[in-house]
Parts: C-alpha cells; sequence; structure tokens
C-alpha cells in the first residue's frame, strides 16, 4: 500500500494508468444484460445487435451460487462459455461479483468461504477481465440478506480487493453500485475505510418520475462526500434505466370506471397534479403523472399556490399527492376545490394520515391519523383501530356495480374504507371489496358527496407506486441521462438493461430493455442509443452542460474536430430563440432524423453540428 502525500500521488498516477484511456478513447457505452444467466444461448445474438448501436461494454453476474452452489464443488462451464462467446465478437464483460450462496448466507459472515469464491473466479479469468465489480446494490435487504451495513459491507469489499489484487495489482476493483445515491449508507462505509478497497467507485441513480436531470444534484452531493474522506477517484454509473411497463390495472382500468361513475370523461378531462420543486414538494415521487394518467385528454402539473385558484370547470380532477403525504397548511384549498365540485383522486394508502409541516426550506412528516379524512367525509378503519378487522385480507373482487368491467390485482390489504362519515346526500360506492368469511371490507371506493361538499373522491387505499414511463419517454430519457453523466466526469454508464423479458404487461422489472424479448425487436431508445453514440462517439471531448431559459445544452467536440450541441428541456416544450454562429451543416432529433432548426425546444434532445457558438434566447427578442 502507498502512504503519505507521495503514497496518495503514486495511487492516484496508479489508477489514471488504469483508468485513463477509459476517459479518452474507450466507449463510454455500456449496458447490462443477463447473458451469464438465461440469456446465454443467445448471447451471440444480443452481441450483434449491441455492436450495431456503438455498445462494447456488458455488465453481467459472476454470482457465486452460479459456480458454487454446493461446498467445495466449483463448476465455470457457462462462465467458460459466454467469455469465449464475448471475444469472439470483441465484447468486453464486467462481471459482478456478487450474492451468497444458501450454505454461506449472509455472505459477509462467511469471509473465507466470499474470499475463496472471489479468488478462484478471478485466478480464472483475470488475465482476460480486467475491471470486476464487488457485490450489486449492497444496500437493498434483498440482496443483502440482511439488514444493509455500510461498515459490513466494508468487511466484504476489503476481503474482495485482497483477494483481487493477489491476482494482479493492475486489476481494477468497482464498489458495489448501490441502489439510488444513499449517502449515509456510502459515508458509513467510508467511515469504515472502504475508500481504500476500491479504484472506482459507482452508482445506480435510478429516477423513477423520469427526470435525469435530477442526478445532477445527487453526483455532486457524492463527490463532496468522497473529498470529505480524501477519496479522489473516478465515478461509474453501472445501472440507470426507466421501465416502460404498462400502468397498473388501477389506472388502466378501476379508475377509467370510477370517473365516469363520477361523472367525468377523462378523455375529454384536464387533470392536475401538485408538482413544486421550489417548496421541495411532490406529488409524483415514484410517479409518471403523464404516462400513468394517460386515459386525461391533459395533464397539467400545478405548484401549492395554484390551488387556492384551481377552478373545477376548467380543471375537474385533481391530484395532490401519490401517497399518504401533503401539507396540511393546503388542506383548505382541498376542501375548497371540492366545495366548488371538484373531484379528488386520492390514489395509494390513507389520505393525508401524514402532515407535512414545513422546517425552514423543507417539511417535517408529522403522524396525524384520521385528523383530515372526516373533513372530507372519508373514513377508515383497521385491525389497530378495530379488532373485528382482519390483519389480512382473503380475496378481492370488483364491487357489485362494476362486476366484469375491470380485474384486480391489488397487493393484500389491511385498511378498509367506510362511509361513517357522510352527511345527508352523499353516497358510497364501493369499486373494489376485500375481506374475510368473517368480514366484508372496501379497498378502494368514490365517495359522491353533495352535501356541504359537491364534488367526488376516489380513493384507493393499496400503497403503490408506478415507476414506469412510455417507450418515447424512455427514449428521451436515455441520452440526457449519458449527456449529464459524461459532463459531470462519468467516464463510463451502463444501461440497464438490454433485452425485456416481459413476464406481464405490468410487470416492471420485465420492461427495462431497449429491445423487446420477441426477435430482440429495437425499441425507440435502442434508435436513442445509436444516435447518441454517433452524435457523442467514443473520444470526443468531455460534454459542457449549461442550463439558460430552461433549455439544457450540452456542448463537445468529436474526433473529427466538428463541434455538436444538444438540447433539451426537463419536461414540456420551451419556445426559445437560437441565435447560431456558423452553419449547422447537420440537424437531428433523438431519434436520428433529419430536422429544421426548432423553434420550440422539446423533452428529447436535438443535436446541432458544426456551429462554433449556439445561443438560447426568449422568443421575444
Amino acid at each position: 500500500m502507498f502512504s503519505g502525500v507521495t503514497g496518495k500521488i503514486a495511487a492516484s498516477m496508479m489508477v489514471m494508468m488504469m483508468l485513463g484511456v477509459v476517459r479518452s478513447v474507450e466507449s463510454p457505452y455500456g449496458i447490462c444484460a443477463h447473458v451469464s444467466r438465461g440469456e446465454l444461448e443467445i448471447a451471440p445474438q444480443e452481441f450483434e445487435r449491441m455492436k450495431e448501436i456503438g455498445i462494447r461494454w456488458v455488465r453481467t453476474d459472476f454470482d457465486w451460487n452460479g459456480v458454487n452452489p454446493v461446498p467445495g464443488k466449483w463448476n465455470f462451464n457457462r462462465l467458460d462459455q459466454l467469455l469465449r462467446l464475448a471475444e469472439d465478437d470483441g465484447m468486453n464483460i464486467l462481471p459482478i461479483l456478487d450474492y451468497d450462496v444458501a450454505w454461506a448466507r449472509p455472505a459477509y459472515r462467511h469471509l473465507d468461504a466470499w474470499g475463496e469464491y472471489v479468488s478462484r473466479t478471478v485466478r480464472r479469468y483475470g488475465d482476460r477481465l480486467r475491471t470486476w465489480e464487488v457485490y450489486n446494490e449492497p444496500n437493498l435487504q434483498v440482496f443483502w440478506r440482511d439488514k444493509p451495513s455500510g461498515a459490513n459491507y466494508t468487511a466484504l469489499l476489503k476481503r474482495a480487493y485482497e483477494e483481487i489484487k493477489k491476482v494482479s495489482p493492475e486489476l481494477v476493483v468497482l464498489y458495489g453500485g448501490t441502489s439510488g445515491v444513499p449517502l449515509d449508507y456510502i459515508e458509513e462505509s467510508f467511515a469504515a475505510g472502504a475508500g481504500n478497497y476500491f479504484d472506482v467507485m459507482n452508482i445506480h441513480p435510478y429516477h423513477w418520475q423520469g427526470t435525469p436531470e435530477r442526478m445532477i444534484e445527487q453526483i455532486r452531493n457524492l463527490k463532496q462526500l468522497m473529498k470529505k474522506y480524501n477519496i479522489n477517484k473516478p465515478i461509474w454509473i453501472t445501472e440507470v434505466g426507466w421501465s416502460t411497463a404498462q400502468p397498473p390495472k388501477l389506472y388502466r382500468e378501476i379508475l377509467p370506471a370510477a370517473f365516469v361513475r363520477a361523472g367525468i370523461d377523462p378523455s375529454r378531462s384536464t387533470i392536475s397534479v401538485v408538482d413544486d420543486p421550489g417548496r421541495k414538494f411532490t406529488g409524483t415521487r415514484k410517479f409518471n403523472p403523464e404516462y400513468n394518467l394517460g386515459i386525461f385528454r391533459n395533464v397539467e402539473r400545478i405548484r401549492l399556490d395554484q390551488l387556492k385558484d384551481l377552478d373545477p370547470a376548467r380543471s375537474p380532477a385533481l391530484m395532490p399527492a401519490i401517497g399518504e403525504e401533503f401539507p396540511g397548511e393546503y388542506i383548505p384549498d382541498l376542501l375548497a376545490y371540492v366545495r366548488k365540485g371538484g373531484t379528488l383522486l386520492l390514489p395509494s394508502g390513507l389520505p393525508f394520515y401524514y402532515d407535512l409541516r414545513r422546517n425552514g426550506d423543507s417539511y417535517r412528516r408529522v403522524q396525524v391519523n384520521e385528523k383530515y379524512m372526516p373533513m372530507f367525509h372519508l373514513g377508515w378503519e383497521a385491525w389497530w383501530t378495530d379488532n373485528r378487522v382482519p390483519q389480512k385480507e382473503s380475496y378481492q373482487k370488483p364491487a357489485p356495480e362494476f362486476s366484469g368491467k375491470f380485474q384486480v390485482d391489488f397487493r393484500p390489504s389491511s385498511r378498509f374504507l367506510h362511509d361513517r362519515n357522510l352527511k345527508p346526500g352523499d353516497q358510497f360506492i364501493p369499486l373494489v371489496e376485500a375481506g374475510t368469511d368473517s368480514y366484508k371490507g372496501v379497498v378502494a371506493a368514490l365517495y359522491k358527496l353533495n352535501s356541504d361538499l359537491k364534488g367526488n373522491i376516489i380513493v384507493c387505499t393499496m400503497l403503490s407506486v408506478c415507476e414506469t414511463v412510455s417507450e418515447q419517454q424512455q427514449a428521451e430519457m436515455l441520452p440526457r441521462t449519458y449527456l449529464i453523466a459524461l459532463a459531470y466526469g462519468i467516464p463510463r454508464i451502463f444501461w440497464y438493461n438490454f433485452r425485456s423479458d416481459e413476464r406481464a404487461p405490468d410487470q416492471r422489472e420485465g420492461h427495462f430493455g431497449i429491445v423487446r424479448k420477441n426477435q430482440l425487436e429495437p425499441k425507440a431508445s435502442f434508435h436513442a442509443y445509436r444516435t447518441l453514440a454517433g452524435f457523442c462517439p467514443a473520444g470526443a471531448s468531455r460534454p459542457s452542460l449549461s442550463l439558460k431559459q430552461g433549455v439544457f445544452c450540452a456542448f463537445w467536440t468529436r474526433p473529427d474536430g466538428k463541434k455538436v450541441w444538444a438540447l433539451w428541456t426537463e419536461q414540456q416544450p420551451r419556445e426559445v430563440k437560437l441565435s447560431l454562429r456558423g452553419e449547422a451543416t447537420e440537424i437531428a432529433d433523438h431519434l436520428g432524423r433529419r430536422i429544421s432548426l426548432p423553434r420550440a425546444i422539446p423533452a428529447a434532445p436535438v443535436y446541432l453540428v458544426g456551429p462554433e457558438e449556439v445561443a438560447i434566447d426568449s422568443p421575444e427578442r
């Protein structure tokens, strides 16, 4: 090991020697694929598809259980075959050393067995695979097999690092990519000495709400944390992506029936959703409203201070939040909206169960139980409020009025709605019934109000998130993600993932791919990837990124010396005036289609080749 200032410089130089080529020459474009598991048989076809769009790096599991399921018995046949196929196609593999085996679980409690697995695997392939990732998302209990701990992960990482460096000091060790950017977890590992046991930091900055620009703050915060611990090492992203699974049946089938019953035709109506980043509140966390509320003609995002003026005649439906928390100071505005005939959509959990109270520039969450629900004539019960209520129901079905109109696929619930807070003139209309042999309850209902409140409230007690986007949105997010990451000094990014397995239409995990299961048919994101890699090829300069007039602008120079610009917005198109110094020899959209110079910049990047400078002004100027 190195020591002192000289040691730090030497260590940094070694990492630069190992990774400098990556920064300047090698491609930043990687992809995740399960080619070491269920996709091994079609790996050659997948590799050919990948090469079509400029991908030469594939991240896949070299999981412990796959080579050593029984103590003392080792089988590397599948990995041997994979490496032969990859080398034949000129593909680079990023292996993940991960998970545990039934006889040594969790792995960090069996470090000698873990060390032998790492040693045997790296010794077998270390002359062909130069970079090794140590575990996958260790901050998630489902993968860690125990309560996640940065300190315990450090012990696992240390042992892997030592075994890998015994094979060759030149091998590159990646920190196990974390799910999201959990700074507390990462700092716990740094405090335990993790910075001494990796060459490259690694994160998975997923953003289900469909805004990769939120990575910017995360990357900045991570770099600050690394600086705090004197960790001067590159950062990679080995997973990031968006699923294109269909919205759950609640949004595709149940809500359309509920709105019709409420007297609203979504196809002719606007729904407003609260999204107020300026006040650090969004009702759309883990929810893409434009996609999941696609039954509506128009989805409008509004600020909290706009609630008081919201007119049901113009916007007959309002979704204040996807979950159970809402700033209590705005409850009177919601009541006023319903009093005027508006319809509230409360699709996930017990409405207003938590009050968000101002705490400086942010909010503090306070559990208030049913404080606000009776104001809206809503009522609920659960086993902890009434011992007659079951802790878990045994059936779910459409209420009799809606029999045959939709299917139910909710997870079991323990919270049920009731009608005991209604006033004369109000109606309680069950949508989905649930219960047991001895209890009949309701987990989704329409409260049709005609007392002091004149509107409707649609409630579903099932906690659900809709972490999906449309295929078009996925194609928009991909190049934005790469350009942001490259601009912030991240030299390699692996998209998750290549092929969708399409287990079910609304199953999130089955629809992250950029090609379909059938015949590896390309999705729009496949073409977006190819277009990006063409305009920003390996060897291009690091993009610079700026924001002006609500438009993000990335700029770089290609290896052929041509200057390239990419322009996009975070959400809605923006009209701007573009002034070019020098000719744009090529203008294309994110799918590579040739277009003219746009007057409105969309959420999907627009590429301009050639200009020396691009100025962005308001359209009035």
